[in-house]
């Protein structure tokens, strides 16, 4: 690379920020981290602020501003005041790539202002595009999908989908892969967190285990790379090792594999169109049998969500994201059954959800429109 990247990261305490600074560790002079942005998470972010050194942060929550200052030893990093102060600095010269990885629908409208003022984004938040996806798409050219899968297509086709046959996203199939569904019932919060693979954040890990994360994936696919809802396939691979297949009209596969650490990824969207070190080895195919299988789409229905939402309309992936974020928040506070994650899914397709959606202010309206209707549902299901 000619000269340094300039780096803004949304959500730089997550799984994936973290993963993101660690390939900025390795590279340091490829990448400059500009701004680091949290939630709540002072502890780490503030850790974060004192070994990078960004010129800006921002922490969502203005009441933790004075705990964080306390922690910084750093005095030249600017604290960004509000959300305005933050959409400005995203949109100016000052940074060249932006990685959203901000968790759930949070990331909508910050991802949405980058975009629209032509900045690259290495997108880490599928919510995102599940929701806007027919907003987005237009700005496909501006993206760099960070989801392993997501990644995997697009190095294999490098955003041109001639040729292409059909897609197949791989799946772990999370940790209830070989439990019988009559035993779902008594699936714990400790069970569903446990992934057999992947370090990820909490709703992330959930959404694995119901496969709600490959039905999300599939959407964001739908609306990244241009291919019908059935030219979309899932199969089962335990290992994790093989990400996507894309099948092409003539009758050859291409493959792309890598062991399960989002580093790879990461470092593939922060360096494109070049390659950089991800801190990572290549994969040793002896070290391991690799195996595969069709999903159990009666175990998890969840799959299927997906091609009846995007069969249906926009608005019903709209919906079925906000009814997934809803029950996964509750089953963490135990206060419904992992089980009724996919009930509360399900139930949420009866709302009605023909309203016209044309810009993303219209999108969070209707989203939190659909959210309070959601809430009613699940008082079903609440213990």
């Amino acid at each position: 690379m000619n000269s340094k990247k300039n780096i803004a990261i949304l959500g730089s305490t997550g799984s994936i920020g973290k993963s993101t600074l660690e390939v900025v560790r390795k590279n340091p002079e490829y990448f400059n981290i500009i701004c680091l942005t949290a939630n709540k998470n002072v502890i780490d972010l503030a850790k974060q602020i004192n070994e990078f050194k960004p010129k800006y942060t921002y922490i969502d929550s203005t009441n933790l501003l004075d705990d964080l200052k306390l922690k910084i030893t750093n005095n030249k990093t600017k604290l960004i005041g509000t959300t305005k102060d933050l959409c400005d600095l995203l949109a100016s010269y000052e940074i060249d790539s932006v990685v959203s990885a901000m968790s759930g629908s949070s990331g909508l409208f910050l991802t949405n202002h980058v975009l629209i003022n032509n900045k690259q984004v290495l997108l880490a938040n599928k919510e995102s595009m599940v929701m806007a996806g027919q907003i987005f798409k237009k700005f496909k050219q501006n993206i760099i999908p960070v989801d392993s899968e997501h990644n995997s297509v697009f190095q294999l086709i490098d955003r041109s989908v001639d040729y292409v046959s059909n897609i197949v996203l791989t799946a772990s199939g999370g940790p209830f892969r070989k439990l019988p569904s009559s035993e779902f019932k008594n699936i714990t919060i400790d069970m569903a967190l446990k992934h057999p693979n992947w370090s990820m954040g909490e709703k992330i890990t959930i959404d694995s285990a119901t496969m709600m994360n490959k039905c999300l994936e599939i959407i964001e696919a739908f609306y990244l790379f241009d291919f019908k809802p059935e030219d979309i396939g899932v199969l089962i691979h335990p290992e994790s090792i093989i990400h996507s297949i894309v099948n092409f009209l003539d009758g050859s596969s291409l493959c792309q594999f890598s062991e399960p650490n989002m580093q790879i990824p990461i470092s593939y969207a922060l360096a494109y169109p070049q390659r950089t070190y991800s801190g990572r080895s290549s994969y040793n195919l002896a070290d391991k049998n690799l195996t595969f299988h069709k999903p159990d789409l009666k175990k998890f229905p969840s799959i299927s969500f997906a091609y009846n939402a995007l069969k249906t309309s926009a608005n019903h992936c709209l919906v079925m994201n906000a009814a997934n974020e809803i029950a996964v928040e509750n089953f963490l506070k135990q206060k419904i059954s992992f089980i009724d994650i996919f009930n509360v899914i399900l139930d949420s397709f009866n709302i009605p959800n023909n309203e016209v959606i044309e810009n993303i202010d219209e999108i969070l309206y209707t989203d939190e429109l659909y959210r309070s209707k959601i809430n009613k549902i699940l008082n079903k299901y609440t213990f």
